[in-house]
């Protein structure tokens, strides 16, 4: 009866302990309408692994002496659970799970299943739970606290839900910034990106949801920091670059991983760092004042270009430059840019919207680690020289300055654009030797201050193709240093030259000596004062001696600066031969002892030769006497007459105002030709110059060869209006049959003259008949026939060094007698 009324009770509520293999029991209520379940069932449905595997094959033992094994389809009725009154029911169980190996088989550590279990699993595979478990108690008890808030208040939503609902409640506000490296103390060279994560964190560690302001300072030092070794910079957080750890953004990104990610920070050389001997940080602060810093890195030692006892050169401090694409774009190009000059791997161009620029452009887009090093190395050069020798060398605008556009593959420089073109341009045999002297005193101030700023540096490519030249007061050039991208450390290898400004003694691979540069810019001088450009292959000794000692073989008829020294003062001539075989300027030069700079000495001997030269020009123009009362004979129509220096000047004078009121007559100085006549003008402004005021200024050579470039301009017009190009260049004639491209000109003068109407290329202004104004005036029938005589009479006596010029004036309108 006992039994039978125990039976008819409704059957309760019991609690059954499961000890799991790694000791730790659990009391689990077991309900009545789960009393069919198998103990494998019910078991699977109470416990899961710790891994993230499939359960296994259980193993389960019965009652505390844990020796009597139980069949996993035994029932929890069979189990005997609902029938005892009194006692415990325990079962060990323990299980083993399929490993990665197949058939293979390992013990798999078991934990009770709930709701709170699921998420810690969650959250430990999560990359930011590690970083909580990082955070140490503080961290651990807040996202226990949150998962708690979680079961209670999303208990009815899926596992996601509650997962974010976690991630919502663990990130509090900002506390700090933390700099994440590619790698652990990483070694970079100069010009590499340092790739670098930028992350705004909280208190546990996890991205904030505040990301606070939107620029950082970044101070990037030594470790340990060393006096002068760290610098700021400020960094823009842009939003596009702020992305979780797989690139995603928006409401797709993980926000507990959100970080400013991407190649923003560029080293720059400017200093000594020395591979592993020397580590640095970067640091970055808000304006809150939370900061974050990053591990240690490395800079590798080619990042050097001094050395250590030698502050002020390149690299007297380390910098990093916040590269930014979209602001260190390529200037835009609608059109196909206009190309000015070029140079060896670099092309310069018309700035296509800023009046008064120009892009200096690499030929090729830097595309290995080793040419982004050498442009951003490039990049600092021009930028320190250029900000501490400031009109000595060429200038970066200060707007965009430089490019380095990944997007359309170009990188450069902005640049302010020079009117002349290159040194090497202006060179010609008909500069005056004035203008050569102060050509080479300007080359020479430059290299004084290079030297005095930079003396550990190499400017090894200096060459008149390397200088800039820009107009300047009445009219002289101002001249400047460009092409600053081979500078290197001296006793650096690598150096690369031209011939014929490269050393002798200079080998490929050898240390660099200053003394390679020293020989650079003495053959650039005498390139100067020869007046020679940069056309053909020269030996430079070898002009020295042809040149600058007797016999002169190399001085021609081309070049009335030279002739007329060679004639008259020889001297002159001897102590530039002097300067390039002995003194200061010796090609053959050993590197010289500690003292005054040595462009010092060539920049105050070359002084002294050219005060030399002035003086001989300046001279008098007299045969007798001296001073205003001086007299000389010349021949003038025919009579002898006797001047004296005040007269022969005033009727000079008068000749010229002649001269250029018959050039405004021509009808040909017009449309694209104008210019021609402002070339003209300006030749005339040289040879009313040569004349002067005062008796000291008359200078017969100097009025000769003013005179011959007054010739060579009208001659260079006609040239252009019978080709009917006014960009035709005369001196191209003389390359055909070697004749002086003058002389050819005037040949086509005289077969213009007996051309036929229809032939002709001059118009009827020219081919006009004289009236016959005076006897002087007679000989001639028209005004090409007065105008051929009178160049090539002026030119032939400007030759023959005559001293008395024609007596007639350039056109037939003239009324007056022209000496």
């Amino acid at each position: 009866p006992f039994a039978m009324a125990a039976s008819k009770r409704p059957l309760a509520a019991r609690l059954l302990k499961v000890v799991l293999e790694s000791g730790d029991a659990h009391a689990i209520t077991v309900q009545p309408d789960e009393r069919a379940k198998t103990v494998h069932d019910w078991l699977v449905g109470q416990l899961e692994p710790v891994e993230d595997a499939a359960l296994g094959a259980l193993a389960i033992q019965h009652d505390e002496a844990y020796e009597s094994p139980v069949e996993c389809d035994t029932t929890l009725d069979d189990l005997g659970l609902f029938v005892k009154e009194s006692g415990t029911i325990v079962l060990k169980v323990s299980a083993v799970v399929e490993g990665s190996v197949e058939g293979s088989w390992r013990d798999q550590p078991l934990q009770r299943r709930t709701p709170r279990g699921a998420l810690f699993r969650h959250i430990l595979k999560e990359d930011w739970g590690q970083r909580v478990a990082d955070g140490g108690l503080p961290a651990i008890e807040a996202r226990n606290q949150a998962i708690r808030d979680a079961i209670r208040e999303k208990g009815e939503e899926g596992l996601e839900e509650q997962l974010l609902y976690v991630k919502s409640r663990v990130r509090g506000s900002p506390a700090k910034w933390v700099v994440e490296l590619e790698k652990d103390e990483p070694t970079y060279k100069i010009g590499m990106d340092i790739r670098v994560a930028i992350r705004c964190v909280d208190a546990i560690g996890l991205s904030a949801d505040d990301i606070g302001d939107t620029e950082l300072s970044v101070e990037v030092a030594s470790v340990p920091a060393k006096p002068s070794s760290a610098f700021t910079f400020t960094i823009p957080l842009r939003a596009d670059d702020l992305t979780d750890e797989s690139g995603q953004q928006g409401d797709t990104a993980d926000a507990a991983s959100l970080a400013w990610r991407g190649r923003r920070i560029l080293c720059l050389p400017k200093e000594q760092p020395r591979g592993k001997e020397q580590p640095f940080t970067l640091t970055v602060t808000d304006s809150a004042g939370r900061t974050g810093t990053s591990g240690k890195f490395y800079i590798e030692e080619e990042a050097t270009m001094g050395d250590d006892s030698n502050t002020p050169e390149i690299d007297a401090t380390l910098t990093f430059k916040w590269w930014d694409e979209t602001v260190n774009k390529a200037p835009p190009a609608d059109s196909t840019l206009t190309k000015i000059a070029g140079g060896r791997g670099v092309d310069i161009y018309v700035h296509p919207s800023e009046p008064g620029q120009v892009l200096r452009e690499l030929r090729e887009f830097p595309s290995t680690q080793k040419a982004v090093r050498e442009f951003f190395k490039d990049l600092t050069v021009w930028q320190l020289v250029g900000g501490r020798c400031g009109g000595k060398v060429a200038q970066m605008t200060n707007g965009l300055g430089w490019y380095f556009d990944r997007q359309d593959l170009r990188a450069g420089f902005c640049m302010r654009r020079y009117d002349r073109g290159s040194l090497d341009e202006q060179l010609t045999p008909k500069m005056k030797m004035s203008d050569r002297f102060g050509l080479c005193d300007q080359v020479l101030e430059i290299m004084v201050t290079l030297d005095g700023e930079f003396p550990k540096l190499m400017f090894p490519d200096i060459k008149p193709k390397n200088f800039l030249c820009q107009s300047h007061t009445s009219d002289a050039l101002r001249v400047l240093l460009t092409d600053l991208d081979d500078v290197r450390r001296v006793d650096s290898r690598g150096l690369t030259s031209t011939t014929p400004y490269r050393h002798p003694d200079w080998e490929v691979g050898a240390p660099t000596k200053k003394l390679y540069e020293q020989y650079s810019v003495a053959v650039t001088l005498l390139q100067i004062l020869l007046g020679m450009r940069s056309e053909h292959e020269w030996s430079p000794a070898d002009y020295v001696q042809s040149t600058f000692v007797a016999p002169y073989s190399s001085i021609t008829g081309a070049d009335v600066e030279l002739c007329s020294l060679r004639d008259y003062c020889p001297t002159i001539l001897t102590h530039l031969a002097k300067f390039f075989t002995r003194d200061a300027g010796n090609l053959k030069q050993e590197e010289g002892e500690e003292g005054e700079s040595r462009y010092s000495q060539m920049r105050d001997e070359m002084k002294q030769v050219a005060d030399a030269e002035r003086d001989y020009r300046a001279a008098p123009a007299t045969s007798r006497g001296g001073g205003s009362n001086g007299s000389f004979t010349i021949v003038c129509g025919g009579v002898e007459q006797v001047l004296t220096t005040e007269e022969w000047q005033g009727k000079l004078t008068r000749m010229v105002g002649r001269w250029e009121s018959d050039l405004m007559t021509m009808t040909s100085f017009k449309g694209d030709y104008r210019g021609d006549l402002e070339n003209v003008r300006m030749t005339l402004k040289e040879l009313k110059r040569s004349v002067g005021q005062k008796p000291g200024d008359l200078s017969r050579k100097k009025i000769i060869g003013s005179v011959r470039d007054v010739v060579e301009a009208v001659l260079a017009h006609l040239a252009r209006w019978m080709k009917k190009d006014p960009r035709f260049d005369p001196s191209s004639l003389s390359n055909a049959g070697g004749r002086p491209w003058p002389n050819i000109v005037l040949d086509e003068l005289r077969s213009e003259m007996r051309a036929p109407p229809s032939a002709r290329k001059l118009e009827d202004f020219y081919h006009t008949k004289l009236s016959g104004i005076g006897s002087w005036a007679v000989r001639y029938g028209t005004n090409i026939e007065r105008l051929c005589n009178n160049l090539k009479d002026l030119r032939d006596y400007s030759h023959k060094v005559r001293t008395h010029l024609p007596d007639h004036s350039f056109l037939c309108h003239s009324h007056s007698l022209v000496c």
